[in-house]
């Protein structure tokens, strides 16, 4: 807890205070596509979509950034800045408690199998599980307590002004990703709308922004991914998601060194039967020429 106490005290003087940037309008600015990532496609045999935006200056980097993609466990981000700005509204509090059951496990439960012997844990120790180890059943218990499901954290997304990313299903249906399937889907380009207004706009209370940071940066499922794309002395701040049909994800805030200002950059597969391994690594190469584009 100390651990944790020191890292949000190093995090909030940073967090920054942005002002009203041109894609915080989010009217699609004119952006260059990346043709290298058509041979990363190509080597894959699957899609890839792609949304970057410099905050600083608003310019993009897009590739197939309005094509549909199976979020899977990207969602668990936008659910906990759901239960972030209900405590920033005074509807619960962080140390609010909530009953786990065994009938709660579903597969992946790291941060649940730990906290179900003591028959409840608090709202932060949920959304520390959902963030740090992408725990499957503490996203239900949470989305059970907070959103009244799914369909209410799609609801909860048309509130925040994003019209496309819905939640249809629970864990781990929700990692189908059937062809043609729109359910529990996105796109790159209104992820990263999303996460701009969340992470580092006006959709969350500073300290709440705060709190999301450090449990993003102390996840290790990422390593592999977009943080393995950036050179030394660069923060990476990512959630990410696994589903099958080649779903393998991540998402994420990118701070440049020198104290530039973030990147939003939103990458997601689908469609490929390479091994997780080999999509993560082309996440990792979607960074590198995005790091050669702008850095």
């Amino acid at each position: 807890m100390n651990a944790r106490r020191r890292l949000l005290s190093h995090l909030l003087p940073s967090l920054p205070a942005l002002p009203a940037l041109p894609g915080l309008a989010w009217a699609r600015p004119a952006h260059a596509a990346l043709p290298d990532l058509t041979t990363l496609e190509l080597g894959s045999a699957g899609r890839l979509g792609f949304f970057a935006q410099d905050t600083a200056t608003g310019r993009t980097l897009a590739h197939r950034a309005d094509e549909r993609f199976a979020m899977a466990s990207t969602f668990k981000l936008l659910l906990a800045a759901c239960v972030a700005q209900g405590v920033d509204a005074g509807r619960w509090r962080w140390d609010d408690t909530v009953p786990l059951h065994p009938r709660d496990r579903v597969p992946h439960a790291p941060t649940f199998d730990r906290l179900l012997p003591h028959g409840q844990a608090s709202l932060a120790a949920l959304v520390q599980g959902i963030l740090v180890e992408s725990d499957n059943p503490c996203a239900n218990v949470l989305l059970r307590h907070c959103c009244n499901g799914p369909a209410g954290l799609t609801a909860w997304l048309r509130g925040q002004g994003d019209t496309v990313t819905r939640l249809d299903r629970w864990e781990i249906e929700l990692n189908d990703n059937a062809p043609g399937d729109a359910r529990d889907t996105s796109t790159p380009r209104a992820f990263a709308q999303t996460l701009q207004h969340l992470l580092l706009g006006p959709g969350l209370s500073r300290s709440a922004r705060a709190r999301l940071w450090a449990d993003m940066q102390a996840s290790q499922t990422g390593l592999k991914r977009l943080r393995a794309g950036v050179p030394e002395g660069w923060r990476v701040l990512d959630k990410t998601g696994t589903g099958m049909a080649g779903a393998v994800n991540d998402v994420a805030l990118v701070f440049p060194p020198g104290g530039r200002a973030p990147w939003v950059v939103v990458a997601l597969q689908s469609g490929s039967q390479a091994p997780s391994e080999v999509l993560s690594g082309q996440l990792a190469d979607a960074m590198r020429h995005l790091v050669r584009a702008w850095g």
